[in-house]
């Protein structure tokens, strides 16, 4: 394991061949925590050169859609499918608790589905989404803001 960043607000974007983290609410002031080799700090992003830990399936990415974000109301989930399957996906606060989860079918081209969140309080929320197409399985994550 290599040192990581787990950004609960924020993320990263590429700008020409940069990398940029950015975040919202950064804290100015910084703890380190120290337990059996494991460090914490908190309150600054670290640079990390580190490729384990879960993967970013841009694959998936590339025909999973999911917008508005920061949303109000609801989140649309597009998926462009290349066979029929499922997707599934569920909605965690940051503390880990499944606020909701849905399970659809897919059949071959555009499908649709919608994430109610009008009834949520304005925070930021985890979308994992897993697609189950043909013999294989695809897992990715979406941080969204919720507002108003």
């Amino acid at each position: 394991m290599t040192p990581g960043t787990l950004n609960a607000t924020g993320g990263t974007n590429i700008i020409g061949a940069n990398e940029f983290d950015w975040s919202i609410g950064e804290m100015t002031l910084v703890s380190t925590f120290t337990s059996s080799g494991v460090i914490v700090t908190q309150g600054v992003l670290q640079p990390s050169d580190a490729t384990e830990g879960v993967p970013d399936n841009s694959a998936l990415k590339d025909k999973l859609k999911v917008f508005p974000n920061p949303a109000s109301t609801e989140v649309n989930i597009q998926y462009a499918a290349l066979t029929q399957g499922t997707l599934a996906y569920r909605l965690l606060d940051m503390n880990g608790k499944v606020l909701g989860k849905q399970t659809m079918q897919v059949t071959q081209g555009a499908n649709a589905g919608q994430v109610d969140v009008k009834d949520l309080a304005c925070a930021t929320y985890l979308l994992e989404v897993t697609v189950n197409a043909g013999e294989s399985t695809e897992h990715t994550s979406y941080k969204i803001q919720k507002i108003k």
